[in-house]
C-alpha cells in the first residue's frame, strides 16, 4: 500500500512526499530525534590498548578508554548514573574493525577459521565489525577507570570508562589479500533526552529537564567517534595512530545537503541512521559498509508468521560497499533498475525515489577535490578491493515461527549458512563497481567489460593477481580524451545522461 501511495504522490513534490513518509516510517529515519540537544554531548576516545594473545595464536584483546563530555559547560557525563544514559532507550556501543592499510575487511570477525556461520536467527553478516553493545547504565559493560593500570593515557579518572573485547572471545584478524596491521575503534549510539540540564524545549514531556518521567524519550543523535590503532605498536599501552587513509568524501559537503532543510523541492534529512545510533561520521560508516559486506543478514525466504517473504527480501543479496551503495542511492532517479537494500528486521529500503538535489554528474558535490586532483579521478589506488555481490551464503530458507501459533510447540525453521570467507566471493572489479552504481544501463556495463576490461563476476584473487585488469584510466584518466572531469562536464555544469 505504501509503495502505491508513493508512486501516486511522486508528482505532488518531494517535500509533500517526505512529510507523508514521516507518518509511515519508524524513528530510525530521523523524524524522532532531538538534534538541538546534540551540542551537550561529545564522545571522546582517549586511548586504545592492544594485548597480543599467545605466540602464534593470531589473537588480540583490544581495550578502548573513553569519556562523554558536555561541551556546553565543560563537565563529563557519568554514563553509569546520569539520566540521559540510564533512562529507557539509551544506547552506547563499542565497535572494532580492521584492515591491511586498505579497505576494511573485518575478515575473521566471525571466527578465525572462516567457517560458515550456521544459525536459524537473522542478523549474521559476512564482514561485520566486532560489536559490544550496552556500555551505559549501572549494569552496562563499560567499567570505571580507577587508575593508570586499567586506563593508561586517560586525560583524567573522573567519569572515564573502559571496555575491551572479552578474553574468551578475542579479536582474530585474518589476512585477506594482505596481512592485517591496523584497526579502528568506534563509539556509537545515543543518549535520550531526559535530564539534559540547561536544554529547554517547548514540550517538556518530549525532553524533560529534571526528575524522571515515564517516557518514552526522544533519542539524541550524538556524533559518532572513531580512532585508528595499530596491532603492532611501539607501545601496546598507547596503540592509537593517525588515520592513514586518504580522504575520499568531505563530510562538510555531505552536511551541505544533509542538514534537515529543503533544497529545491527536496527535504534532505541529517545523517542519522540505524535507529539514531550512527551519526555524521563517515569513518564509522565504512567499517560496516566495506567491500566484502552485503545485505545478507536479514534476507530470508519466509516471515516469522510462516508466509512467503516479499520477493525483494528473498531475492539476491545486494552489496552495501560504501563506494557502490552511496552512488546507487544518490542516483535513484537516474538508474534504470531500483536499488533496494534489505535492512534491520528485513525492512525494505527502496531508494528509487531519491532525487539528488544538485547536479548528479558533478562528483565534487561530495568528493574531495584539492589542488587539481579529485578523489573521484582514475585510476583508483591499486589496493582498492573489488565489491562483493554474492557471498555464497545460503539464506533463502524458512525462519522459525514467532510467535508460535496456538497448539504449535516446535517453531521449526531451517539453518542459514552465512559464508564469512571472502576468498570465494563473487566480486565486481572496483572501478566498475563504483561507476555502475549510477551507470547501470546494460550497454554502458557492456562497454565497461569489453572496452574497460572490467568484470561483474570475478574473485579478489583474479583482481589482485592481474588476471582481470581494468583499463578504464587509459581513456578516462586525467588529461585523456574522456577523463572523468571532461566526461561529466564538471567545469561547465552540463553533462550527458549515459
Amino acid at each position: 500500500m505504501l509503495e502505491t501511495t508513493l508512486k501516486t504522490l511522486r508528482k505532488a513534490g518531494w517535500g509533500t512526499l517526505v512529510a507523508l513518509l514521516v507518518t509511515f516510517l519508524p524513528p530510525a529515519y530521523g523524524q524522532n530525534l532531538e538534534w538541538g540537544a546534540v551540542p551537550f554531548f561529545q564522545y571522546n576516545i582517549e586511548n586504545v590498548v592492544v594485548t597480543a594473545g599467545a605466540p602464534g595464536s593470531g589473537t588480540w584483546t583490544v581495550r578502548m578508554i573513553f569519556s562523554v563530555t558536555n561541551p556546553k559547560d565543560g563537565t563529563t557525563w557519568d554514563i553509569k548514573k546520569d539520566l540521559p544514559f540510564t533512562s529507557a532507550g539509551a544506547s552506547v556501543n563499542f565497535n572494532i574493525g580492521w584492515d591491511p592499510l586498505t579497505d576494511f575487511t573485518n575478515t575473521g570477525s566471525a571466527n578465525q577459521a572462516l567457517a560458515q556461520v550456521s544459525t536459524k536467527s537473522l542478523g549474521a553478516g559476512a564482514a561485520m565489525p566486532v560489536q559490544i553493545r550496552g556500555l551505559q547504565g549501572a549494569s552496562g559493560k563499560a567499567k570505571r577507570c580507577t587508575g593508570p593500570v586499567d586506563c593508561p593515557g586517560a586525560v583524567s579518572l573522573s567519569n572515564r570508562f573502559w571496555v575491551e573485547t572479552p578474553v574468551e572471545a578475542p579479536i582474530t584478524p585474518v589476512k585477506f589479500v594482505k596481512a592485517v596491521t591496523t584497526g579502528r575503534v568506534a563509539i556509537e549510539g545515543h543518549p535520550v533526552c531526559n535530564g539534559v540540564t540547561g536544554y529547554i524545549v517547548a514540550l517538556q514531556d518530549k525532553c524533560p529537564d529534571g526528575p524522571p518521567t515515564p517516557g518514552p524519550y526522544v533519542n539524541i543523535p550524538v556524533t559518532s567517534a572513531v580512532a585508528s590503532f595499530s596491532f603492532q605498536p611501539a607501545n601496546p599501552l598507547h596503540a592509537m595512530i593517525d588515520d592513514h587513509r586518504r580522504p575520499i568524501v568531505d563530510i562538510a559537503k555531505c552536511k551541505g545537503c544533509h542538514d534537515g532543510e529543503r533544497h529545491g523541492d527536496t527535504d534532505v534529512p541529517r545523517l542519522s541512521l540505524h535507529g539514531g545510533n550512527r551519526n555524521e561520521n563517515l569513518g564509522l560508516c565504512v567499517m560496516c559498509h566495506n567491500a566484502n559486506n552485503t545485505d545478507v543478514p536479514y534476507r530470508t525466504l519466509t516471515t516469522p508468521a510462516g508466509t512467503l517473504a516479499d520477493a525483494r527480501i528473498s531475492g539476491d543479496e545486494v552489496s552495501i560497499d560504501f563506494k557502490r551503495m552511496i552512488h546507487s542511492i544518490h542516483a535513484g532517479g537516474f538508474r534504470e533498475k531500483p536499488f533496494v537494500v534489505i535492512g534491520f528486521q528485513s525492512s525494505i529500503n527502496d531508494f528509487s525515489y531519491v532525487r539528488f538535489p544538485k547536479p548528479l554528474r558533478d562528483c565534487t558535490n561530495c568528493h574531495v577535490d584539492a589542488n587539481g586532483k579529485g578523489s573521484f579521478e582514475l585510476p583508483l589506488q591499486s589496493t582498492v578491493l573489488g565489491t562483493t555481490v554474492n557471498t555464497g551464503s545460503v539464506y533463502k530458507v524458512a525462519q522459525p515461527l514467532n510467535p508460535l501459533p496456538p497448539g504449535v510447540t516446535d517453531p521449526g525453521g531451517q539453518f542459514r549458512q552465512i559464508n564469512v570467507n571472502p576468498n570465494d566471493d563473487v566480486k565486481i572489479t572496483p572501478i566498475a563497481a563504483t561507476c555502475s552504481g549510477c551507470h547501470d544501463k546494460a550497454e554502458v556495463q557492456s562497454h565497461m567489460i569489453n572496452t574497460g576490461g572490467a568484470s561483474f563476476k570475478t574473485t579478489q584473487a583474479k583482481i589482485t593477481g592481474g588476471v582481470v585488469r581494468e583499463r578504464c584510466a587509459s581513456c578516462h584518466g586525467p588529461g585523456k580524451e574522456e577523463d572523468v572531469r571532461r566526461a561529466h562536464e564538471i567545469r561547465t555544469g552540463g553533462g550527458r545522461d549515459d
